[in-house]
């Protein structure tokens, strides 16, 4: 006879079949729930690892970006003292410290860049065009990588190579033209051309300012630069 509707047949499975199956397996299960939770505290340690190594590598960077800004405001026209040279002397110091002791931080890669503008505003150039190529070598998709690419254009520029830093200049402002940042990479260019006596080009230069950057203070001051270049 068919069984009534509704009616579920029987698997032949008991309570007692589940305990036993668990329990000669008790071994690989138990095992493999180790396995979970050693991976979840692995995890877990690393993450709380990583937090405190970022952190202490940010302390480090927020007293060496102390010693950088005493730096600027000398530069700036400002009256060094002894506390402003003592607080750039332990950035000096704490720059390479960051890059050795936390090397995969996010600290470590502003570190580089940073010892590139340290270098390059002591007029140390050779100095800060190997800290800045260095980044561009080890951080090609790193957050200020734009920045390591002007910093190398200024430098190449102060050190008189200007065939090279238009060259520079030139691919920013074309690889970055949608960033806030690639006027600086235009102006180096135009600068560089102008001072290798290409001014066509470097007029050329300018009037793309004007026009892509028109009603700024850029625009203006491309346009009085371009008028000079034309005469």
């Amino acid at each position: 006879m068919p069984p009534k509707w509704g009616a579920r047949p029987s698997s032949g499975v008991t309570p007692r079949d589940v305990a036993l199956w668990l329990y000669e397996r008790r071994l690989p299960l138990g095992l493999g729930a180790f396995a979970v939770l050693a991976a979840a505290l692995g995890w877990w340690g690393y993450h709380t690892w990583r937090t405190r190594q970022e952190e202490a590598a940010q302390a480090l960077m927020t007293r060496a970006l102390t010693g950088f800004e005493a730096l600027l405001k000398v530069t700036e026209g400002g009256e060094p003292s002894e506390g402003n040279s003592g607080v750039l002397e332990e950035a000096q110091v704490l720059l390479p410290q960051i890059r050795k002791e936390y090397p995969s931080s996010k600290a470590a890669e502003q570190a580089l860049l940073l010892m590139g503008n340290i270098s390059y505003q002591r007029a140390d150039y050779e100095k800060a065009l190997r800290a800045y190529q260095g980044y561009l070598e080890q951080y090609p998709a790193g957050s200020w990588v734009l920045l390591a690419g002007i910093g190398k254009g200024y430098t190449l520029e102060a050190q008189q190579r200007y065939e090279d830093a238009a060259a520079i200049f030139r691919t920013l402002g074309e690889r970055y033209k949608d960033s806030s940042l690639s006027i600086e990479a235009l102006l180096g260019l135009a600068r560089s051309l102008s001072h290798l006596d290409r001014r066509a080009e470097a007029v050329e230069v300018y009037r793309r300012i004007a026009e892509e950057y028109a009603g700024t203070s850029w625009a203006r001051r491309a346009e009085e630069l371009m008028a000079v270049g034309e005469r």
